[in-house]
């Protein structure tokens, strides 16, 4: 495969994660009353597409996937929020397994710090306490997540070896 044909699929790839996290995130959706917030498991596909693709990608995935979830679902006050919380989410999850190649360490941690990043965000827009309340639903969106895209990565993640790092 040349070099144009292997940047066309990393576009495509690129989008297909990216459209895939809108999806995932708006069809399990479940709001968190008390901060305003939803539980999703699109944070499978970000970490996924960070097992496959890289950190660049992973980045690009979170925050523009997650990001267009948000503004879709009427969640305006947390894009800015969640651009850089699941961005970072999908960076991490990449770089990390890249330098350890330890899949389930480096998605737990990433899930583990989207749910940290989010206690700033409901922090800033609600108050502490509430921010305190969601932590527990954020670390169970996570875990889900996490878990799911370890699965995932295991199913589909030989075909993809070392092919689509951005």
């Amino acid at each position: 495969m040349d070099n144009n044909n292997k940047k066309t699929h990393r576009i495509v790839l690129f989008a297909l994660f990216a459209s895939l996290t809108v999806v995932m995130t708006l069809l399990f959706h479940f709001p968190i009353p008390y901060a305003q917030g939803y539980l999703n498991i699109g944070d499978a596909v970000v970490l996924l597409a960070a097992l496959v693709m890289g950190p660049g990608a992973g980045f690009w995935v979170g925050s523009i996937g997650s990001a267009l979830a948000d503004m879709i679902a009427g969640y305006a006050m947390y894009i800015p929020f969640t651009f850089f919380v699941k961005g970072l989410e999908g960076f991490f999850a990449g770089w990390l397994f890249n330098k350890t190649q330890k899949i389930t360490l480096s998605v737990a941690l990433a899930a583990f710090w989207m749910a940290v990043g989010y206690i700033f965000a409901d922090w800033f827009l609600y108050g502490l306490p509430a921010a305190i309340a969601a932590f527990p639903m954020n670390l169970l969106q996570g875990a889900v997540g996490a878990l799911t895209s370890v699965i995932l990565f295991r199913i589909i993640g030989p075909i993809f070896k070392n092919k689509f790092h951005l």
